[in-house]
């Protein structure tokens, strides 16, 4: 499993994830690695970022030869985020075929327009037979992947799956009085009774701000699942870069080639 985050502000964009990822054998036995990489730059001095998160590879290709791919087939000092989103959902989609043997995947590109410097991202996700999305961020917008449940807990002093169940307990009980407008009426006060309990909401902050929000988000939730019952299905080294509207791609958070070695050894 994979945690994943991408906050996009007006000084730019940060991706975050960490580093487990699971391998199974065709007998159902699943192993845990915990350094695996799940951010990339395209290319090299580049003005694009790309996290995946969900599946660890489409079939037998790996995410990096995939955005190796994107990167030979765009030119990176003109083309525009939207349209390099749109090139890597092609060169998926061929790939990923129905998603039968792949599960669900998705990725998050942020970056920069040369010519106006103005900083994007887009969500794209494979899903099976659903139709495939690209779908753009705006500014002071995040995106969570994988249990934000932990960090919503923490920031908004509820779990964002509670509203959904305690309303479908209520319909179980008939304690609820039939009308159209029940659904929008329990949903407006759940709202205003949560209201006061949040510590803070998404906004445009600084970057660097913005790279410890992201950071926040992804330590909250390892710490959780490793003190959780069972083994933890997200950790290792988190990992974060970031692209600036007036620089490229780099990393606030990067391990190197040897750290699996040294914290085995």
């Amino acid at each position: 499993m994979t945690i994943a985050a991408a906050y996009l502000t007006s000084e730019g964009v940060v991706l975050g994830t960490d580093s487990t990822t699971t391998v199974s054998t065709q007998q159902g036995v699943a192993q845990l690695l915990d350094y695996a990489q799940k951010i990339f730059e395209v290319g090299e001095n580049s003005r694009f970022g790309i996290c995946t998160w969900g599946a660890g590879k489409i079939g037998d290709v790996s995410h990096r030869s995939l955005i190796a791919r994107l990167a030979d087939k765009s030119a990176l000092d003109k083309t525009k985020v939207c349209d390099a989103a749109n090139t890597f959902v092609q060169i998926v989609a061929k790939e990923y075929g129905d998603g039968s043997n792949t599960g669900k995947v998705g990725y998050l590109l942020g970056g920069y327009d040369a010519d106006t410097h103005v900083p994007e991202c887009y969500e794209c996700v494979f899903d099976g037979s659903n139709p495939v999305n690209v779908v753009p961020l705006k500014i002071g917008e995040a995106r969570f992947f994988g249990c934000p449940e932990f960090f919503m807990r923490v920031f908004y002093g509820y779990d964002n799956r509670l509203p959904g169940k305690i309303f479908e307990d209520l319909k179980k009980q008939q304690c609820l009085v039939p009308g159209k407008n029940v659904d929008v009426a329990f949903k407006t006060a759940f709202a205003n009774a949560a209201a006061p309990l949040a510590a803070a909401g998404f906004g445009d902050l600084p970057i660097r701000e913005a790279v410890d929000y992201v950071h926040t988000y992804l330590h909250i939730t390892i710490k959780a699942f490793k003190f959780r019952f069972g083994p933890p299905i997200c950790g290792g080294p988190i990992e974060i870069a970031f692209i600036t509207s007036d620089r490229k791609f780099r990393w606030a958070l990067h391990k190197d080639f040897t750290r699996a070695i040294y914290e085995q050894e």
